[in-house]
């Protein structure tokens, strides 16, 4: 059985929001399964010694109207957040208490914080923030406090950061496909090409 595709992604980075929206259908076109794993691209970057102030101005003014038009051009809704970046340690650790039982629902609630934060530009940081995902899926609001204190999800997304570290990961989204690395949104296209010329 071919191996899933590995999906490093941080809820602050818009790409990896563009690239969420999009992953699924060509894994399913290849008969892939893809395993997503949120990590903190700050730790990543701190594990390889990078940081924020090395990025240039222009850079970010360019990312700034870049990835509205990427997400304009890919028919993925796009709003500005009032604050970005920012840290979305309570989603990457609810999103793992829920894998541990359902990854699906997990890929779910994933997909709705990405939503809401770059789909509606509102903050992803608090439990007030993520209750009414939480009731949307039918999953108990409490479950976000648990999240906090949930030793085994914090050691999975440890373990994320250090597996993305291990690949090479230094921006997101990062993706692994038997063995290959792609780095950015605008790379799905070139999985699915790459997947088409080496079927396993």
């Amino acid at each position: 059985m071919a191996e899933p595709i590995l999906f490093f992604f941080e809820f602050s980075s818009p790409y990896a929001y563009i690239a969420a929206n999009l992953i699924e259908p060509v894994a399913e076109r290849h008969g892939r399964e893809v395993r997503w794993l949120p990590v903190s691209l700050f730790h990543v970057w701190r594990a390889i010694g990078v940081t924020r102030d090395n990025l240039p101005r222009q850079k970010v003014d360019y990312m700034r109207r870049d990835w509205v038009r990427f997400a304009e051009l890919e028919g993925v809704p796009i709003a500005t957040p009032r604050t970005w970046p920012l840290d979305a340690k309570l989603a990457r650790l609810m999103f793992y208490r829920l894998a541990a039982t359902d990854e699906a629902l997990a890929r779910r609630f994933a997909l709705a914080v990405y939503h809401r934060y770059w789909g509606e530009g509102e903050d992803v940081t608090e439990t007030s923030h993520l209750a009414g995902i939480c009731e949307g899926l039918r999953v108990r609001p409490a479950e976000l406090d648990a999240a906090l204190v949930d030793g085994a999800a914090k050691a999975r997304l440890l373990a994320a950061g250090e597996l993305a570290v291990g690949h090479g990961m230094f921006g997101a989204p990062w993706f692994v496909v038997d063995g290959e690395t792609f780095f950015g949104a605008d790379r799905v296209v070139h999985i699915d090409r790459w997947l088409s010329r080496h079927r396993k």
